[in-house]
C-alpha cells in the first residue's frame, strides 16, 4: 500500500481559504497563485481520501475530514507561532523589531510625537507602526502589541487597561475676539463625523443620534479632524487630536463617550526582555491620553 503523506502548505492553504472565504483572497495572503491554492486543497483531498470542503450558497462547508484537518492545521500554526515567539525574545535583549498595532489617529498623532523618549532608553529597538482601523490579529503576526479601543476579547492574549479617550464637540476657530459660536449657529451647521460601518461605535452613535445634516464622514478620524478645520462642519473630535490645534475651538466636552484604550499582547511576552520596555512605555504614554 502506497504511503500518504500531508503537507504543511497544503495544511495552512485549508486553514486561510475557511478564514479568508474565497481561493482569490486565499492565494493573496500566502502570496500564491490562484491554481496553486486550488491544487494545494486538491492534493489535500487526495492524501486524505475524502473531501474536505464543498461550496455552498457562496460559502464553504466543511466535510468531517475537513473539520479534522482544519484543527491539525490551526494546531499547528499555533505551534509554529509560539516557537517563532520564543526565538524571537531569546537573548535578544532590548533590542529588535517590536511591531505596534494601532488607530491611525492615536497612532500618528499621539504616540509618535513621544516615541523619542523610548529610543532614548533604549536606541537598539526598532518600532514598526502599523495604523489601521481594523483590529490587527496578534495572532496572524501582523504586530507583536495591539492598541484598541475595546477590551480585547481573544482568549490566548493578555488583555491590560492603558487609559481612556475623552471627546468633545469641536468648531473651526473663530477670528479672534469674535467670542464664542452663537448657539443659532451650531445648531445649523453640518456634523462632521466617523463612518460607523456596522461596529456601533460610540463616536458614530452620538453623530447619528444628535440629529443634524451630515457635512462629512469618513472611516478615518484623521480625515474628520481635517474636515472640521477645513470648515465643513462641527464634529465629535477626540482631545487628543482636536485639543491644542489652532484651527479649532471646543465647544463643548461630550462626557457621554469614551473610549476605553486597552493594550494585547501574546502571554509569552508579559516578560519579555525586547517586549517588556515597549509595553511599559505604551502604558505610561496612554495613561496620558485625554
Amino acid at each position: 500500500m502506497q504511503k500518504r503523506s500531508l503537507h504543511w502548505d497544503d495544511l495552512l492553504t485549508l486553514s486561510t481559504l475557511i478564514r479568508t472565504g474565497n481561493y482569490s483572497a486565499c492565494a493573496r495572503e500566502l502570496g500564491v497563485t490562484h491554481a496553486t491554492a486550488i491544487r494545494r486543497v486538491r492534493r489535500l483531498e487526495s492524501a486524505l481520501g475524502k473531501p474536505v470542503a464543498t461550496r455552498t450558497d457562496g460559502a464553504f462547508a466543511l466535510s468531517a475530514a475537513g473539520r479534522a484537518a482544519l484543527a491539525a492545521a490551526q494546531q499547528m500554526e499555533h505551534s509554529a507561532e509560539r516557537l517563532l515567539r520564543a526565538v524571537e525574545d531569546a537573548g535578544a535583549g532590548v533590542s529588535g523589531v517590536v511591531g505596534i498595532a494601532c488607530t491611525a489617529a492615536l497612532g500618528s498623532h499621539f504616540l509618535t510625537p513621544r516615541l523619542a523618549a523610548l529610543y532614548r532608553a533604549h536606541p537598539q529597538l526598532e518600532v514598526r507602526l502599523e495604523t489601521d482601523n481594523r483590529v490587527a490579529s496578534l495572532a496572524r503576526r501582523r504586530a507583536h502589541i495591539a492598541v484598541r479601543l475595546a477590551r480585547p476579547q481573544e482568549s490566548d492574549v493578555i488583555a491590560q487597561r492603558a487609559g481612556s479617550m475623552g471627546y468633545g464637540l469641536y468648531a473651526p476657530a473663530r477670528q479672534p475676539g469674535s467670542g464664542p459660536w452663537p448657539e443659532e449657529a451650531l445648531a445649523a451647521a453640518p456634523l462632521c463625523g466617523l463612518l460607523d460601518e456596522g461596529l456601533a461605535l460610540p463616536e458614530s452613535e452620538w453623530t447619528r443620534r444628535a440629529g443634524a445634516r451630515a457635512g462629512f464622514q469618513s472611516n478615518n478620524m484623521l480625515a474628520v479632524h481635517e474636515a472640521v478645520c477645513g470648515g465643513l462642519g462641527i464634529g465629535l473630535l477626540p482631545h487628543h487630536l482636536a485639543r491644542g490645534d489652532a484651527r479649532l475651538e471646543l465647544v463643548r466636552d461630550v462626557p457621554e463617550v469614551v473610549r476605553e484604550i486597552w493594550l494585547a499582547y501574546p502571554r509569552e511576552f508579559r516578560g519579555a526582555s525586547r517586549f517588556r520596555p515597549v509595553i511599559d512605555w505604551l502604558a505610561r504614554a496612554l495613561a496620558e491620553c485625554p
